[in-house]
């Protein structure tokens, strides 16, 4: 009697991910502050439900920096493959610098997003704090970026010749298309061994404004940096998506983000976990 519900305890545990949902803290109505939020300014959340997902929590705080304006959002992602079990939590930390609207005007964000499944509530203001804590996200763009990402309504098809081209990436580089690209495009992967991966080219499909986003993604569960990667749409100029420009970008940007702060925060409020149930249940029984 004893071995077989030793047995359903081990089934139930071992399916426990794929039969529990993951709750996570949400905000109907997004947190639009008219400052630069920092760890000490932090408006209350009082008013943040958790609920039953079927996904991964998510956390986001955009920075906006013309003018000074902060954005905080509490969600989650919806899961796109239901076999996936995986509980990877990540960070993603971006600069960006863009044209909006239908009269572009430059908007400059720092922007960072958490995602998660490692516990219930885990996209909870605590750890907003100690991503505030832990992640340092600098830029000071020169003036000639403004001109690099302006807009080009005489872009043609003799225009696509002051593109550079790159198409030696090792991942998926979009061909070049010399009769429907509407602007120059770059995207660089900065590799381990200090090994770089360039597609440079003029698709046929891009995105509406130009724009350039340095942005570097985080592994909390092995301490990791998995991403590090600069893109550039632009239509200005001869090869104004150049590696030079690429180069530019990364000088005068910076995103580092310190494991050892983050965790230090930690508390132990999450370590009693399901595991350990099942072993105490366990010497119960024996």
């Amino acid at each position: 009697m004893i071995q077989k519900l030793v047995l359903v305890l081990l089934f139930l545990f071992f399916s426990h991910n794929s039969v529990l949902s993951l709750k996570c803290y949400i905000n109907v109505i997004p947190f639009i502050l008219n400052y630069s939020v920092t760890i000490d300014t932090l408006p209350s959340f009082d008013n943040n439900s958790l609920v039953d997902v079927s996904g991964e929590c998510t956390l986001t705080l955009m920075w906006f920096r013309n003018p000074s304006s902060s954005m905080i959002v509490f969600g989650y992602n919806k899961m796109l493959n239901e076999n996936n079990n995986s509980s990877v939590d990540s960070i993603l930390a971006s600069v960006q610098y863009q044209l909006e609207g239908e009269d572009p005007f430059k908007r400059l964000s720092h922007d960072v997003q958490l995602k998660c499944q490692s516990f219930d509530g885990c996209n909870n203001p605590d750890n907003l704090k100690k991503l505030l804590k832990s992640l340092e996200i600098k830029e000071h763009f020169p003036g000639q970026f403004d001109n690099l990402i302006a807009s080009n309504s005489s872009f043609d098809n003799e225009s696509i010749n002051n593109c550079y081209f790159n198409l030696n990436s090792s991942g998926q580089c979009p061909p070049i298309d010399y009769i429907n690209c509407q602007r120059c495009e770059i995207s660089v992967r900065y590799l381990p061994l200090s090994l770089i991966d360039v597609c440079a080219t003029c698709p046929r499909i891009t995105k509406d404004e130009n724009f350039l986003v340095r942005d570097k993604i985080f592994v909390l569960n092995n301490r990791s940096e998995i991403v590090d990667r600069i893109q550039l749409l632009c239509q200005r100029g001869e090869h104004c998506n150049s590696m030079e420009n690429i180069n530019q970008i990364r000088e005068f940007s910076l995103i580092n983000f310190d494991f050892d702060k983050y965790f230090s925060s930690s508390s132990s409020s999450h370590s009693f976990n399901s595991f350990h149930i099942f072993i105490f249940i366990i010497l119960i029984l024996f």
